[in-house]
């Protein structure tokens, strides 16, 4: 683990303090003692930062919290998503105990936070040994939550990365644009809602949910990209009302009309695996109606169409549309979107199982999102 002390102080004993109270090791905390130093480390990856509000000598000088430097580099640490340490989780350390100080910094992106005592006015021993605690709570809560954090703000900005590169959304055609914008901010708002903090009320009185509304949010993103991907003026009209034919961006179906029957680009083969294989239907049979122009095709064929369309080959699709339907089944039997039976008869809305279940799934359903933009778009 590596972590930083933004201090001007730091040598002068808070260094010594952190590694034996707190962190507890040697050799793995590194210190900035002045504001041009900290822009300088902060290009590096931290696994926590420990940052004063106050450690150049003009700080003493001003009165508002803007223009301390502690504030102004927690400004720009968290200045922009893909910023390198966006997610690293930060605790400010401060003389100050003015509490509308501390709230700005907590508006701004700070996790926690120790009051610094002086021999001038510590308070009674129980106190400070409070304060102490406190601190090592916060830090050993942080450690697991940062890992956490980085795992899937990795994988977050890499489907960021992806989409900007992405030649299917570099366009400016406003349609493809607008839907890129879409999955960024989702993708935002599904991490935000992942790990935003929670009081003692919300969990155990309102039992709020994060880890299935998060899931909830990044899985909505697949109706984005299926659209992304769908050469849409060939399939939609000027008032967006669905044409006969579905056509995917490289030149491949997923439904095509013609001479009274309907070909679908995806199929089952006799276990229950999808398989790269196309299936044709008269106008006769259901399956003509359920794919015609009128219907609503559900994100599920849509999404297995398009995975069909562009796997390389049938092993390709199988393994890949296996992982998509295992998370399909985990979406199903989600009570928050449909509630089963045995559920609703069997078993507790919440439970930890459940919880740490869906922090997983949240971090397999963006592996998957990832996949689908490896899809050569060329």
């Amino acid at each position: 683990m590596r972590y930083l002390l933004i201090d001007d102080m730091a040598h002068h004993g808070w260094k010594s303090i952190l590694e034996m109270a707190v962190i507890k090791e040697s050799n793995c905390l590194d210190v900035a003692v002045n504001y041009e130093e900290a822009v300088e480390k902060i290009k590096s990856v931290w696994d926590i930062i420990f940052l004063d509000m106050r450690f150049s000598e003009s700080d003493f000088s001003v009165d508002n919290f803007n223009n301390y430097s502690g504030f102004r580099l927690l400004k720009e640490i968290r200045k922009n998503f893909d910023s390198i340490n966006f997610c690293t989780p930060i605790i400010l350390i401060t003389a100050s105990n003015k509490i509308w100080n501390i709230d700005a910094f907590q508006e701004n992106g700070i996790d926690g936070f120790y009051i610094k005592e002086h021999p001038d006015y510590r308070f009674d021993k129980q106190t400070s040994r409070n304060n102490l605690e406190n601190l090592q709570n916060v830090f050993k809560t942080l450690i697991i939550k940062g890992q956490n954090k980085r795992e899937v703000w990795t994988l977050c900005n890499s489907i960021i990365q992806k989409v900007h590169a992405s030649s299917y959304f570099k366009t400016q055609e406003k349609t493809y644009v607008n839907i890129k914008n879409r999955i960024i901010d989702k993708i935002k708002l599904g991490y935000y809602q992942l790990f935003q903090n929670q009081t003692i009320l919300e969990k155990d009185i309102l039992l709020s949910y994060n880890e299935s509304l998060s899931f909830i949010i990044f899985w909505s993103i697949l109706e984005e990209i299926s659209k992304g991907f769908t050469k849409i003026s060939e399939t939609w009209d000027s008032k967006f009302e669905r044409n006969s034919n579905w056509k995917f961006k490289n030149g491949d179906y997923f439904i095509l009309f013609e001479n009274n029957e309907i070909r679908i680009n995806y199929g089952k083969n006799d276990n229950g695996d999808y398989i790269k294989k196309s299936f044709v239907f008269s106008v006769e049979s259901s399956e003509y109606k359920k794919y015609s122009k009128s219907s609503i095709i559900n994100l599920s064929d849509q999404i297995y169409s398009l995975l069909s369309a562009y796997s390389k080959n049938n092993d390709e699709f199988r393994q890949i549309s296996n992982q998509f339907k295992a998370l399909n089944r985990y979406r199903n039997e989600t009570d928050f979107i449909h509630g089963s039976v045995i559920n609703i008869l069997t078993k507790d809305l919440l439970s930890h199982h459940a919880v740490k279940l869906a922090f997983l799934k949240n971090i397999e359903l963006l592996k998957f999102l990832d996949t689908i933009l490896n899809f050569n778009t060329k």
